[in-house]
């Protein structure tokens, strides 16, 4: 798609999730009571497109790039904290799965367009791996594994040992979701919806073209035989590190947008003091105006990340190594910004934004369930682009950057 079509494109999808947003609103109580997100929001996210922008053409997705990918979800964000979330994995998911053996993409997409593949990638301990010349056989349980209950298929991720049992990749492995049992594990403080339950499997085999290694992607060695298809050419280090934002951003967009209209047409005194509307008080004025550019901050360093990663895929290679620390410092920025921006708004609300008639306490929980993937820990990502800067990354501190 040249330009034109592309801003095109992400207008309608924007404006799509727009419209979904009383719908979903409506069913955010409700996905967090269930602890899962309820059928009727999963069946609009079909229905709207919403889970097919990382999904390849050839079998009737949008391929829609990492740029309208941001926008999109974020937006999502603003109607369900659970819906931008499975926004982000069911999507990122068929990011990879794209980039596998045409065998992977035919057995999911193949006679089912629609279909779905959640993706967690840490088993916990006791997971075993036993690797065959055809294949690999697997047992183990995948704690956090949002969209299971809706998923027909699970992308399984799993460390690749040496003799010694030391880690020297990571691996991802394609299984039907037929093939394994959820535990009713989700009880947690943020995105209750979600639904991240444990999948367990259980001495399973898939054959090497469901096997995809990791090393291959980050090597620019993808499997998929399509390769003029840009976006599953992206930079795997660079997208990884950024690519749980949207739900985070979208979310800290909202609370900003929440507590000027609640500021603004619902004046309430300030505890303890002689303010009867604290939308007068300088204190309040100066949280909302950090958070305010804090936030615009936050989405610039979004937008400007991916909007590299979809140029860097065009090219054909990888992004050099400061390149790549650079973007992914950036996605460092966006959960750290959004994460101070909206305890200030909380602050400017007071304690009567944990009331559980607030929304704002859900989407502060919701954000700080988000804020706290693996992918977004802003510590790892520091220490990742200061060893690039320092040249000190002899020791390949993660197989996935």
């Amino acid at each position: 798609m040249d330009t034109v079509e592309i801003l095109d494109l992400r207008g309608e999808l924007v404006t799509r999730a727009q419209a979904l947003r009383p719908l979903l609103e409506k069913n955010a109580v409700v996905a967090e009571g269930e602890r899962a997100l309820p059928d009727e929001t999963f069946n609009a996210l079909i229905e709207a497109g919403m889970l097919k922008l990382c999904k390849p053409r050839r079998y009737g997705g949008l391929e829609v790039g990492h740029r309208t990918y941001l926008d999109v979800v974020a937006e999502l964000a603003k109607g369900c904290g659970a819906a931008s979330w499975y926004g982000f994995i069911l999507n990122m998911t068929d990011w990879i799965v794209g980039q596998m053996h045409q065998d992977a993409q035919d057995a999911v997409w193949g006679d089912s367009p629609n279909a779905v593949t959640c993706c967690p990638l840490n088993p916990i301990p006791g997971w075993e791996a036993r690797w065959g010349k055809d294949g690999v056989t697997l047992s183990g349980e995948w704690p956090y594994t949002s969209g299971c209950g809706h998923a027909d298929w699970v992308l399984a991720g799993f460390p690749v040992l040496d003799d010694a049992g030391n880690p020297v990749d990571s691996a991802v492995a394609l299984i039907s979701m037929k093939d394994t049992t959820i535990k009713d594990t989700w009880y947690v403080a943020g995105m209750q919806g979600t639904g991240s339950n444990t999948v367990v499997v259980k001495d399973v085999f898939v054959p090497n073209t469901m096997i995809m290694k990791m090393s291959g992607p980050l090597s620019n060695n993808h499997p998929t035989p399509h390769k003029s298809e840009h976006m599953f050419l992206s930079d795997p280090g660079a997208t990884f590190w950024t690519c749980v934002a949207p739900p985070v951003l979208g979310l800290a967009q909202l609370a900003l947008e929440l507590t000027v209209e609640r500021l603004t047409t619902k004046p309430k005194p300030i505890s303890y003091s002689f303010y009867t509307d604290s939308s007068k008080a300088p204190s309040t004025q100066f949280a909302v105006a950090q958070a305010a550019t804090m936030i615009d901050a936050a989405t610039l360093q979004a937008r400007a990340a991916c909007d590299e990663i979809d140029a860097q895929s065009r090219t054909g290679e990888l992004m050099a190594r400061l390149d790549r620390g650079r973007n992914i410092m950036r996605g460092a920025n966006v959960i750290r910004l959004c994460r101070e921006a909206t305890d200030l708004l909380i602050d400017a609300q007071g304690a009567g934004s944990f009331a559980q008639v607030n929304p704002l306490q859900r989407i502060w929980r919701d954000l700080n369930a988000a804020a706290r993937h693996g992918f977004n820990s802003v510590g790892m990502k520091h220490e990742m682009y200061g060893r690039i800067l320092l040249g000190a990354d002899e020791q390949q501190m993660t197989p996935f950057a």
